[in-house]
């Protein structure tokens, strides 16, 4: 058996978490910096109410019931007449500083005759690759269907519309790519 006298007494163990501290007065700081910290938080706050009475000045807020304090004073209302459906709407019932016209239920009703004529275009032209141009919708063609042409892409286009875009050219760079 060994000894116990040969085990390192715990003192000398260095441990890699900090020591935990299990006295109050370990936790808290002392008295007189405690007082100092307090002293200095009454100060800054004393010099904050200024400047927060200051900014609190500038924006009016509605406050109904407080009293004598006029927090809508500087807004100036200009008078409002209010037409059906709408109804004049006072200050008070409306927690504003001005009179609104209010209105509970507003029926507009949907007027579609700007869509009148329109279609929701044309298909695909048939010889166009059913994977690539997958729900596509081609603009209906503003010429006759003898003026009209095939690119290889989705739509049919008149052949006035034939100029060379950068489609065309990246379509072109590849075909002499493959060559």
């Amino acid at each position: 058996l060994k000894s116990v006298a040969h085990v390192p007494p715990l003192a000398r163990v260095r441990s890699p978490c900090p020591p935990v501290a299990s006295r109050r007065e370990d936790i808290l700081p002392p008295p007189a910096a405690m007082q100092r910290h307090t002293t200095i938080a009454a100060v800054l706050l004393l010099a904050a109410l200024p400047v927060a009475a200051a900014v609190a000045g500038k924006y009016p807020v509605y406050s109904p019931g407080a009293g004598s304090v006029d927090t809508c004073e500087g807004i100036a209302c200009k008078p409002i007449d209010c037409k059906p459906p709408f109804k004049y709407m006072s200050p008070e019932a409306a927690g504003t500083c001005c009179p609104l016209c209010w209105a509970d239920k507003v029926e507009v009703p949907e007027d579609r005759t700007w869509a009148k004529g329109m279609t929701g275009g044309v298909g695909m032209n048939n010889n166009a690759d059913p994977v690539l141009c997958r729900d596509v919708v081609c603009p209906p063609a503003d010429c006759p269907e003898f003026d009209q042409f095939f690119d290889g892409r989705c739509c049919t286009k008149c052949k006035t519309a034939a100029a060379v875009t950068p489609a065309d050219l990246a379509k072109s760079f590849k075909e002499q790519a493959e060559e």
